[in-house]
């Protein structure tokens, strides 16, 4: 047996909370691309990036452990992407927080 779940139905059964992944990284991307917030306010863009990041990681995480549970009857198996994803979600964490801290020694 053979079954497939995307990423949209994941985050409609059960658990809502998974709507907060594409929320916090839309919101870390508009904080990047808008120049003068992470240059006026760099603690606000480097703990948006370290929170957001964070979270991401967190639910991508718990929600892996979630779903290969090893009692199911359909096994789950997770992709390549998914390990990128998470990666880059971690990449952003410490990202941010390296941000930060040159901007403090800065200053």
């Amino acid at each position: 047996m053979k079954d497939s779940v995307s990423g949209f139905d994941l985050a409609r059964e059960g658990d809502q909370i998974l709507w907060l992944v594409p929320v916090f990284m839309i919101a870390i991307l508009f904080f990047g691309l808008v120049r003068s917030i992470w240059e006026k306010l760099p603690s606000i863009f480097a703990l948006m990036g370290t929170v957001g990041g964070s979270i991401t990681a967190y639910l991508m995480y718990r929600e892996r452990s979630i779903t290969n549970n090893p009692s199911r009857i359909v096994a789950t198996q997770w992709t390549v992407i998914f390990w990128l994803g998470f990666i880059a979600s971690l990449g952003i964490v410490i990202t941010a927080f390296n941000f930060y801290l040159k901007r403090a020694k800065e200053r």
